[in-house]
């Protein structure tokens, strides 16, 4: 026989609880749900920024800088497309909660002496354009976190020298371009990137060499490579990308050991094995800094893998055939 249960005093019904206390839920429970809503704007540039004026500022010549007539603010995320954002001459970092650059886009960089560091904790780049604008510049810093959602430009061209360092993470999959004019130079020194896209670079202008550099273990990623004619290339580990591809216009200094599906060097494609640097010396001297003590090797594509392993099975067939016959 079940005894009847004895109901929870701590339980209360609804009709317990005072009607003011149910309001004032009530009320939390919508500011709570419409906090949300007010706090995710999508602002956009609506001119672009006057010298003298930066990022961070509600207004600039003209009128206001962003759509909502307010200054960057971490509750809200930012869109520059058509215009040009200006960065600080000091050291800053972008109050925005993130910043897309989009086509006809472009973030000028303006450090006004060497060693600043701009930072965007959220950079993507949507087809814009990251601009180094000042000249005589021996290094400024893009640090924070850049990702990639269709081909975009890092350029440093004009008077003088343009240096930078990109110490912000690296991610996506599309092609970064980097144009550099004579004299300037790109260094990739974050660590481990996750980018599989393409780094493609170029010189605007025949001169003296631009450098690019690698200098973070994994800082190009698992990518593409493209070195164009008046550009040296610089890597400070070995590179393990046996399914992407090297192709080699431009001077590399070769000290350390690199692994590529494809390599391309002045348009010819190397057959598969590891090529010592004085291997490639011999043939493409011009290719190749002097001194060079590292190798590229050339790992063939799965598919030849496939056919191999197909041929030595055929064989063992024949060979087990003829034995049992």
């Amino acid at each position: 026989m079940k005894l009847p249960q004895k109901p929870d005093s701590r339980l209360k019904s609804s009709a317990a609880i005072p009607s003011a206390f149910k309001c004032s839920a009530l009320a939390m429970a919508a500011c709570g749900l419409a906090a949300p809503m007010l706090n995710a704007a999508d602002v956009t540039l609506v001119r672009s920024v006057s010298q003298g004026d930066h990022w961070n500022e509600a207004n600039t010549s003209g009128g206001a800088i962003w759509s909502n007539g307010e200054s960057a603010s971490a509750a809200n995320d930012y869109f520059v497309s058509g215009f040009t954002l200006r960065t600080t001459t000091s050291s800053s970092t972008f109050n925005g909660n993130s910043l897309t650059l989009q086509s006809g886009g472009s973030l000028l960089l303006k450090p006004g002496d060497a060693n600043r560091t701009h930072t965007i904790d959220n950079l993507i780049l949507d087809g814009g354009t990251i601009n180094h604008g000042q000249p005589s510049n021996s290094n400024t810093f893009i640090a924070g976190a850049i990702t990639l959602l269709s081909d975009s430009l890092y350029t440093a061209t004009g008077s003088s020298y343009r240096n930078a360092t990109i110490s912000a993470s690296v991610s996506g999959s599309s092609v970064f371009n980097v144009n550099l004019g004579t004299s300037d130079d790109l260094t990739i020194s974050s660590a481990s990137n996750s980018f599989s896209g393409e780094w493609r670079v170029t010189q605007s202008d025949s001169g003296n060499v631009s450098d690019f550099f690698a200098t973070g273990n994994g800082a190009l990623g698992n990518a593409d490579v493209t070195i164009g004619s008046g550009i040296k290339f610089d890597v400070d580990y070995d590179i393990a990308s046996s399914t992407k591809t090297l192709a080699l216009d431009g001077i590399m200094i070769l000290d350390q050991d690199h692994t590529f599906g494809i390599v391309q060097i002045d348009g010819d494609t190397l057959a598969a094995g590891t090529y010592s640097f004085a291997d490639l010396n011999t043939t493409y001297d011009a290719f190749f800094e002097d001194g060079g003590t590292g190798s590229l090797t050339v790992v063939p594509e799965p598919s030849v893998y496939a056919l191999l392993s197909g041929l030595l099975a055929f064989a063992w067939i024949a060979v087990r055939r003829r034995v049992s016959e």
